[in-house]
């Protein structure tokens, strides 16, 4: 009787019976009134009408309620139904595996290749499965791209418990209580990111160009030629800025100011800056390549603050030796080229600045601390004597500040300690120093500039004026902060650029032999015995200290080996690899009691000269780490590899320390760091 009643029928069953009822109740009362003989029959056949039929409204008046709600709720969307397919935004929903249940038009459209039922992450990759079951109640917003369309994709998770087990349209669709459809509609943000992509690509850049060595290379060429020479660098910049939509003006003679775009930079990094391997074609008086050095800055909060940062990239562009790009990109620094040996410059200018500064900042103190890198060596070591023989000279308290150290350091050390001639407090440890610490003391860095190698990092930390001389290039990680930083690559060592300021210092100043011998000893490990990237400057410092009573005989046997250490650095040679035939890779063995910093320094030495190598690294094991030392001469800067590991150095001589268990794992990074370099063409 009732089957097959749709919505509004099974709800006039209710309205329809009551009127049957109703005139059913007048009928009999009739009879009843009129005294007719056999009306307790008509009631009890009207009982047995009407009881079957309310009991089963009665029973099955739940779900009679709901058919009729959810077809009526069916007749109500199917206008919404027609609204969402049609509608301009594309819609979909599907299950929390990503299995595509539906689609409107749109939606369809955008994919074409796809039907229903495929799963929604092969069309977009950045909704995982892992992604989609772990949407709960809460809307979810996603961010992705499809073909050359960015879609920003709104989930919703809606629960089926409310329709398990209901006839719909004549057709059982069976629902789990606790499954879960997800709702998806995609805005297209394509516009946007295109309006976005373009401002940023747009954004201002600011450069400043450099030549290194103008004098050297003009020097002694007529007025005409030198106008000629440089007038052919003008057109190359002019040509290279303008090729990449930016404009160039000429500041000095030997300076150049630029602004370009954000796109137009990166597409230079691409290119790694060409122009320097193009300026290195024009040659000098004595066939002198001329290079430059590039700072470059944007993505400042404004053009001023761009300006700064390309000032800042310029700085260490020239510390590092010149011949490179520096970019700072707001926080962010980034180096290309670097190739060339650092070009000395003869002039003693800059030394003697330094020097005046250093001075009159020792005025403003009353005590001094120096301090080297860790695992002292002799230029380290050197170049801290030489700072305290200055300090000691204004009267000022000082202390050189050492923790860890080498043994050839401590042998000469002893020589120190053991002379009456020189307070107790000449060496404290870092823990003392700290204590001493305060407002009116000057931290003095020696031989590094970055702060995760000092000695004792807590000083740095906790220092308000801090100076910095080093032979090392400025990293990323360099202090920036300091109120002197005399950072010179072109030097053999910290010791000869300390010797020079001290001759800068003050005529009255005077070395004693073990000072000078201190000095001498950090000189000659940098250059092996001044064999090794020494210049007309380092032979100055050299001849000072002799005069002032260096003995090199007896600084040639701090450097000697016992014969077990020999009998090991010899060893070491003889197993080393060789890498794609260029590069020499030794393993120190790990053997206790053995001076492994000196030996690993003697093996790179050694292997550098064999012909055809163009860097030596040994890898040995020191306090717990893996330590690295590496040289070059001319064709690989190995600065740069040592960088790519998280150490550093200079161009011919650097270091590296790596905090894995294995051996085999630090190889590994190694070989990756050196095809990094000659994938990117870092290698001459």
């Amino acid at each position: 009787m009732f089957k097959n009643r749709n919505g509004s029928g099974n709800i006039n069953i209710y309205l329809i019976w009551i009127v049957v009822l109703e005139i059913l109740f007048v009928f009999v009362s009739f009879l009843v009134f009129r005294g007719f003989n056999h009306s307790g029959i008509i009631l009890i056949l009207f009982l047995m009408i009407t009881l079957p039929i309310t009991l089963y409204l009665i029973i099955n008046r739940e779900s009679i309620y709901k058919s009729a709600v959810i077809n009526f709720s069916v007749n109500a969307t199917k206008l919404q139904s027609k609204f969402l397919k049609e509608v301009s935004i594309p819609f979909a929903i599907c299950d929390k595996e990503g299995m595509i249940l539906w689609g409107n038009d749109k939606f369809l459209s955008i994919a074409t290749e796809f039907s229903i039922k495929k799963n929604i992450g092969a069309l977009f990759t950045d909704l995982s499965r892992e992604i989609l079951n772990n949407i709960n109640d809460e809307k979810v917003n996603i961010l992705t791209a499809y073909k050359n369309l960015k879609f920003n994709l709104h989930i919703m998770s809606v629960k089926t418990r409310d329709l398990e087990g209901l006839e719909f349209d004549n057709k059982n669709k069976i629902f789990n209580s606790d499954e879960e459809l997800l709702f998806i509609y995609f805005e297209n943000k394509t516009s946007f990111y295109e309006i976005k992509e373009t401002l940023d690509n747009s954004k201002n850049v600011i450069g400043l160009i450099y030549i290194d060595n103008y004098d050297e290379v003009t020097e002694g060429m007529e007025d005409s030629k030198a106008s000629m020479l440089i007038a052919v660098v003008d057109r190359k910049l002019i040509r290279y800025i303008s090729n990449n939509a930016g404009i160039i003006k000429k500041l000095e003679k030997d300076k150049y100011f630029f602004v370009t775009d954000k796109k137009s930079i990166e597409q230079m990094m691409v290119d790694r800056f060409s122009i320097l391997d193009e300026t290195k074609e024009i040659l000098g008086g004595d066939n002198l390549p001329l290079t430059l050095s590039v700072g470059i800055g944007y993505e400042g909060k404004s053009i001023e603050s761009n300006n700064d940062l390309a000032r800042l990239a310029i700085d260490m562009a020239l510390a590092r030796g010149g011949d490179q790009v520096v970019i700072k990109k707001g926080q962010e620094v980034m180096f290309f080229g670097g190739k060339s040996a650092s070009m000395a410059s003869s002039a003693r200018v800059r030394a003697r600045v330094k020097a005046i500064s250093f001075r009159e900042i020792l005025d403003t103190k009353d005590r001094v601390l120096i301090m080297g890198h860790k695992n002292c060596d002799l230029d380290s070591f050197g170049s801290s004597v030489g700072v305290y023989i200055m300090a000691k000279y204004m009267g000022k308290k000082v202390s050189i500040v050492q923790n860890t150290l080498t043994k050839v350091v401590e042998d000469l050390k002893e020589r120190f300690i053991n002379n009456d001639n020189y307070p107790k407090d000449m060496f404290i440890d870092g823990n003392a120093a700290v204590e001493l610490m305060d407002e009116n003391t000057l931290l003095v860095l020696v031989d590094h500039n970055t702060p995760n190698i000092s000695d004792e990092k807590r000083l740095v930390e906790n220092a308000d004026a801090i100076v910095v001389f080093d032979h090392h290039r400025i990293q990323t990680s360099s202090i920036t902060e300091s109120l002197i930083s005399y950072i010179e690559a072109s030097a053999s060592s910290t010791s000869e650029m300390v010797c020079e300021i001290i001759k800068f210092f003050d005529d009255n100043i005077k070395i004693k032999p073990l000072e000078a011998e201190s000095m001498m000893a950090g000189i000659m490990l940098d250059t092996l015995n001044f064999t090794y990237h020494t210049t007309a400057k380092t032979f100055d410092a050299a001849s000072l200290l002799k005069k002032y009573g260096a003995d090199t005989d007896r600084v040639r046997k701090l450097l000697r080996l016992d014969l077990k250490n020999e009998e090991i650095k010899n060893q070491t040679i003889a197993d080393a690899e060789f890498y794609r035939e260029n590069f020499a890779i030794a393993v120190l063995p790990d053997i206790d009691n053995i001076e492994r910093q000196v030996i690993a320094a003697k093996v790179a030495n050694e292997l550098i000269d064999i012909k055809n190598i163009k860097a030596s690294i040994v890898i040995y094991r020191d306090k717990g780490v893996f330590a690295m030392s590496s040289r070059s001469i001319d064709e690989v800067n190995v600065q740069v590899l040592m960088e790519k590991l998280g150490g550093g150095g200079h161009r011919s001589q650097a270091g590296a320390r790596i905090e894995v268990d294995d051996v085999l794992e630090v190889k590994k990074m190694l070989i990756e760091a050196i095809d990094d370099m000659i994938e990117k063409k870092e290698i001459e």
